[in-house]
């Protein structure tokens, strides 16, 4: 089954990844300053797209002219769930379509990021693992999929069953937990709730990268999301 085209073009949307690239400085910053403009950057998406209340729609990323999403039946890597190999204006993203569509959501999300960084990790003044990147990542599809003002508010308001707000967000469990205890609404279990998404390098075989469309080639920058 080919890739399909999800999305529609204009300049404005075109313009919209260029500002969503400009809020990220090209200097150091601290971490608590990067989760700061990942979530920038997730209100201005909202702003555009004049999405104000949940679910967020996955057209979100494929109205973004020049991102370019391809949902496929069989991934060129088992295991592989998204990748993303960003370009100029945009890039192109591989998403899992046989995934629960809870996780394809924040799997999507998080593959966006990643479209907005250019391929480069955000610089942090303390470098660590490329974990650090990762967490930055997960961090921004969850200020996109559960933005702060939305979540707070049903929490204030008394809805405090995470299968609820799972199901009213199209996220999984873990997800809502993870953002409850970011927001500092609920104390976060002890055990690890969220897996790692990616790894910032291209997958290799035999020497070779995949393109987007499977094929092996030489020196493809691709980001993987296992």
């Amino acid at each position: 089954m080919p890739a399909t085209r999800v999305g529609v073009t204009g300049p404005q949307a075109t313009r919209l990844i260029q500002r969503l690239r400009a809020m990220t400085p090209a200097w150091a910053i601290t971490r608590r300053e990067a989760h700061w403009i990942a979530e920038r950057q997730a209100r201005l998406l909202l702003a555009n797209a004049g999405v104000t209340a949940p679910p967020v729609p996955e057209r979100i990323v494929g109205d973004l002219d020049g991102v370019q999403v391809y949902p496929l039946p069989q991934m060129p890597v088992k295991g592989l769930l998204g990748a993303s190999k960003p370009s100029g204006q945009g890039g192109d993203i591989l998403i899992d379509s046989t995934m629960p569509v809870a996780e394809r959501r924040v799997t999507l999300m998080h593959e966006l990021k990643h479209i907005i960084d250019g391929g480069h990790a955000t610089k942090l003044h303390q470098r660590g693992s490329q974990t650090s990147g990762e967490g930055l990542c997960t961090d921004f599809a969850m200020s996109l999929l559960m933005p702060a003002p939305w979540l707070r508010a049903d929490w204030l308001a008394g809805s405090r069953d995470v299968h609820a707000l799972a199901e009213r967000y199209q996220v999984p469990v873990e997800a809502v937990s993870h953002r409850l205890h970011t927001l500092g609404l609920r104390q976060h279990p002890k055990r690890r709730l969220l897996r790692s998404h990616c790894q910032w390098q291209p997958h290799r075989k035999h020497g070779h990268t995949l393109n987007r469309k499977g094929k092996q080639t030489k020196g493809d920058n691709t980001h993987e999301h296992k």
